[in-house]
């Protein structure tokens, strides 16, 4: 994830500090955007809660024809690739459950993220999931078509086009989701914060579930330096999404820059915790929120751990400079003060 790093250094004083750019917040969507060939999906259960243990995903072309299988972890997540047909069934069990599906185009990019809720056998009605979660799938195809052209417009940075596309798919369909947020990163990046919270909102008032419209307004309220509108939206985020790194990551993010830096570390420390997906930047953000608690020690170990998962980032430089920063604090703050 690109960032642009700024290192103030003096008085004792030492922070790193990063700055969202429009890169930045691609990057945060890129999490969620998988190449033409692949599905990526969520189970979650009716009931709410922790998801039961022994979830299996299968992938079939037909029925009973099955040509990929997986576990599901805590996250609920699963992710097939290199899909080569038009149409394929996801199958969702597990003991004590009614077998979820979910049928996928691959011809409608939104179809690709299906979410599927397993319902207790004990159930004697199966509950609807929760109101608005189907908003992809209940697109219509005009809408969906739109959303795509805008999607490619986005990657390839064109932005004016891009906002096109998804202000003609929203049009069609004023409750798309997903096309809500894409546009609202869209203003964002284009400087109409106002819009763009509007954006948001909408987005999540039509889906309650869709987890990547509580992200990107948290980060956009990140951005506006309004931290504690920030933490209440990243809160309701991980309602949605309790076993899922992101919102611990953005809910640090908005602690760290408004200066309280042991709860900035509890959430790094979480959503490092919660997955491997968290990008190596992370040890660095750390090592910061260590660095202001005067924990010298413990912010070296995070900047060698970036140096060594990620020996060939682009913040290999700034993570070397902070070492030896932190190297000359440590020392300083050791050595015995000395009278007139």
């Amino acid at each position: 994830m690109e960032r642009t790093w700024a290192r103030i250094a003096g008085a004792g004083h030492l922070r790193v500090a990063a700055f969202l750019t429009a890169a930045a917040l691609l990057a945060v969507l890129g999490n969620c955007q998988l190449t033409d060939n692949s599905i990526e999906g969520q189970v979650r259960v009716t009931t709410g809660g922790d998801l039961p243990s022994g979830i299996v995903v299968r992938l079939e072309v037909a029925e009973n024809v099955v040509v990929a299988r997986q576990m599901v972890g805590t996250t609920g997540k699963f992710e097939f690739h290199n899909l080569t047909q038009k149409i394929y069934r996801v199958i969702v069990t597990a003991d004590g459950y009614q077998p979820g599906s979910a049928q996928v185009d691959m011809q409608y990019y939104a179809s690709r993220f299906p979410t599927i809720y397993l319902t207790p056998l004990a159930s004697k009605t199966t509950p609807p999931p929760p109101a608005g979660n189907t908003t992809d799938l209940a697109a219509p195809k005009k809408a969906r078509k739109e959303f795509e052209l805008g999607h490619v417009a986005l990657e390839a940075k064109d932005f004016a086009g891009a906002r096109s596309h998804f202000e003609r798919a929203i049009a069609t369909d004023s409750c798309y989701a997903r096309a809500l947020t894409e546009l609202g990163v869209i203003f964002t990046i284009q400087g109409e914060l106002s819009s763009a919270e509007n954006s948001f909102q909408r987005s999540i008032h039509c889906d309650g579930e869709f987890l990547e419209a509580y992200l990107q307004m948290g980060i956009l309220l990140d951005i506006e330096k309004k931290y504690s509108e920030g933490e209440s939206i990243l809160q309701q985020a991980l309602r949605v999404a309790p076993s899922d790194w992101q919102p611990y990551y953005r809910l640090a993010a908005i602690h760290q820059h408004a200066g309280r830096y042991k709860e900035a570390e509890e959430e790094y420390l979480k959503a490092e915790s919660l997955s491997p997906a968290v990008p190596a930047e992370a040890h660095l953000r750390l090592a910061d929120a260590y660095l202001q608690q005067k924990e010298y020690d413990q912010a070296d170990a995070e900047v060698q751990t970036y140096l060594r998962v990620a020996p060939d980032g682009p913040l290999h430089e700034q993570a070397n400079s902070l070492r030896q920063q932190i190297d000359v604090l440590r020392k300083s703050s050791a050595a015995p003060a000395t009278g007139p």
